[in-house]
């Protein structure tokens, strides 16, 4: 136990040397964030009271009244993969996230293509929630009897995100949980409402939606897969690994708690969804459940203001969003430009007074917004939104898998415990069920194109890690030298 406590602290010195540079126009600022900004990252990225709003009706036609017991296994299932972020934040952590994490174990060029598909994951995220932003935005105008083309709502959006994620993060992280745990409390408001007046037929407390009802294993299985894809993002704060205080004890809590916390709010608001509408049906046909419980419970007024919560808290996940994928961009750039020099040296270009990664919100800000405006023409944001949020949700399952993976080799390489062990085997296996229910049978069009788009795009990252050039840099890593100690 020494001789592992004695390793963990040279390896943290060695990767604090390694990523520390002295030139404000190359380095971010260390030490700045603090547990609640560093969460927030996390929480942003999943964004729960957007995703709650429209949640239980997209679950309830998958799984019937069961949508509470779907969340809560989602939650246990993804809890098992958390673990592994958690085991690996524990003992290093850089702006890289899971570059470091996975190369450790299994050499830096699979790290590349882990940060690579995670990369690809956060950039599709901000681009699928510029769209949902707006479907948002404008249903809350409509109320109002104004009506603007999602597209110029989505473009606002954009630029305020490129805004914010210009200045400096502890700006930006305390922006995004401020708007979170504003909307939540206005979610909460409403849920406390419909408690107190008991729910449809004073059903406000029935276990119902927390049991199976009839249906079978694979269709809860479904539910399950979809609640998996609605806590992923809790990862997030891991590309914040030089910029938190005490990152080896901040981040595995930001880790845990930002899972936590965002499946709570899914497994109880869902639980209150489902008791308060007249049948699962009716659930599943709304278009926006907790728009209408606020209205038919409290007024149109709270109808209006969840409405808002969820413009807010999904302005939240694309800003988030931004940062964690700069922070990766800014990694990869390092890697491949040790010397801050040469044409990949814009990659870790800093803002000399925020420390914020412009060179990389460049490139992020760039990739996201072409890839809202390849869905422009479409009459309603909700096409794009669904499209482009797939192919987040395929890729990050990948990446999850191989850091599942890539934990497993660490610790049988490091004391083979027998608990993390099996807990890994768990989670690897939970994971290969989530990854077959995904992909068997090959998904219909339009998500064909998606999943083939999501293959081509992890097969352009394996590509770029065994250029000559590229390869040979990642081969002379320091930072890969240093979390292999």
């Amino acid at each position: 136990m020494t001789d592992l406590l004695e390793s963990k602290l040279k390896r943290e010195s060695a990767v604090e040397q390694v990523t520390t540079n002295d030139n404000p126009s190359h380095s971010l600022m260390r030490g700045q964030l603090k547990f609640v900004r560093t969460i927030a990252i996390s929480v942003g990225i999943q964004g729960p009271v957007a995703g709650v709003i429209v949640g239980p009706a997209v679950l309830a036609g998958l799984v019937g009244s069961a949508g509470a017991l779907a969340y809560l296994l989602g939650f246990i299932a993804m809890a098992f993969v958390a673990y592994a972020f958690i085991l690996f934040a524990k003992e290093f952590n850089s702006s890289g996230s899971i570059y470091a994490f996975n190369g450790s174990s299994l050499g830096p060029t699979y790290g590349f293509v882990s940060a690579w598909i995670l990369l690809l994951v956060y950039i599709s995220f901000a681009a699928g929630v510029y769209a949902s932003t707006a479907d948002i935005m404008q249903t809350f105008l409509a109320s109002f009897g104004i009506n603007i083309w999602w597209v110029w709502i989505a473009l606002a959006g954009f630029a305020f995100t490129m805004t914010f994620a210009y200045r400096s993060i502890k700006f930006s992280s305390i922006l995004i949980f401020s708007l979170e745990a504003f909307a939540v409390g206005l979610l909460a408001v409403v849920g406390i409402v419909v408690m107190v007046k008991g729910g449809y037929h004073h059903n406000a407390w029935s276990l119902k939606p927390f049991k199976p009802n009839g249906i079978s294993l694979s269709i809860l299985g479904l539910g399950v897969v979809n609640a998996f894809s609605a806590f992923s993002g809790f990862e997030g704060a891991t590309t914040l690994g030089e910029e938190s205080v005490r990152s080896t004890k901040t981040i595995p809590k930001a880790v845990f708690w930002s899972l936590f916390g965002s499946s709570f709010v899914y497994i109880v608001f869902t639980w209150i969804a489902n008791n308060a509408y007249s049948s699962t049906s009716a659930l599943a046909n709304s278009s926006a459940p907790f728009v209408t419980i606020a209205t038919n419970n409290v007024g149109s007024w709270m109808g209006n203001l969840i409405n808002f919560a969820g413009v807010i808290s999904s302005f939240g996940a694309q800003l988030a969003c931004i940062n964690a994928a700069n922070r990766l961009i800014f990694a990869l750039g390092r890697e491949v430009s040790p010397e801050s020099s040469g044409i990949f040296s814009q990659l870790t270009k800093t803002h000399r007074r925020f420390r914020s990664p412009v060179g990389a919100l460049v490139v992020s800000g760039s990739l996201s917004l072409a890839g809202l405006l390849m869905f422009a023409m479409e009459p309603s944001p909700i096409r794009a939104l669904t499209i482009i949020v797939e192919l987040g949700a395929y890729l990050i399952i990948v990446a999850y898998f191989m850091t599942v993976v890539a934990a497993l080799v660490w610790v049988w390489r490091h004391g083979r415990n027998p608990v993390k062990l099996a807990i890994l085997f768990l989670g690897i296996g939970i994971l290969g069920y989530v990854l077959y229910d995904t992909f068997i049978p090959f998904p219909s069009a339009p998500f064909n194109l998606v999943l083939l788009s999501a293959i081509a795009g992890i097969g352009v990252g394996i590509v770029v890690a065994l250029l000559p050039g590229v390869r040979s840099k990642l081969t002379a890593s320091k930072l890969i030298h240093a979390v292999r100690t």
